[in-house]
């Protein structure tokens, strides 16, 4: 997660310092915009945050789209989100997303992702998981579309600290 929060917090930092054509900073936070997004930070007694977004347009004439987020808080608590949809000139979407926290009651983590395709189908899924710090319970589960109906199939299964299947109730 730490990793995840300083890859995020650097990549902010170089767009700010590379595409900023307009740029404004007050104590313990600042903004910059560019041509293709926008970057801002702060910092603060109860932690600090960035995020990002963009659009750009692909040599292939699709346009992208972008945005992420991180934060740590004062008491170790860290999380980050990021995600991707771009749009193809044949009218075809993909997007993935992800978010993560961490912080002393547990953690949880999410991630996803769809496509359309030029025809109107499309398929995706998203996987989530989750852990309580003070009783080392999980849980994971993951939802798809069934392709034959259309309809989501959810899965997910709850463990103890030991790995043992448990009641998710």
């Amino acid at each position: 997660m730490l990793k995840s929060t300083k890859t995020l917090t650097a990549l902010a930092a170089l767009l700010a310092i590379t595409l900023a054509t307009t740029a404004e900073a007050r104590q313990g936070s600042f903004r910059a915009r560019g041509a293709n997004g926008v970057v801002a930070g702060a910092t603060g007694a109860n932690g600090r945050a960035v995020r990002a977004r963009g659009t750009t347009t692909n040599a292939d004439g699709s346009t992208t789209r972008a945005s992420g987020g991180a934060f740590r808080g004062a008491n170790g608590s860290s999380g980050y989100r990021a995600s991707t949809t771009t749009a193809n000139t044949d009218g075809s979407v993909t997007r993935a997303g992800q978010a993560a926290v961490s912080g002393a009651k547990g953690s949880a983590a999410s991630s996803g992702s769809f496509t359309r395709g030029a025809d109107g189908t499309w398929s995706g899924g998203r996987s989530t998981s989750a852990t309580n710090a003070a009783t080392g319970n999980s849980y994971s589960g993951s939802t798809t579309i069934d392709p034959a109906t259309g309809k989501p199939v959810h899965s997910g299964t709850c463990t103890d600290a030991a790995g043992n299947v448990i009641s998710c109730n």
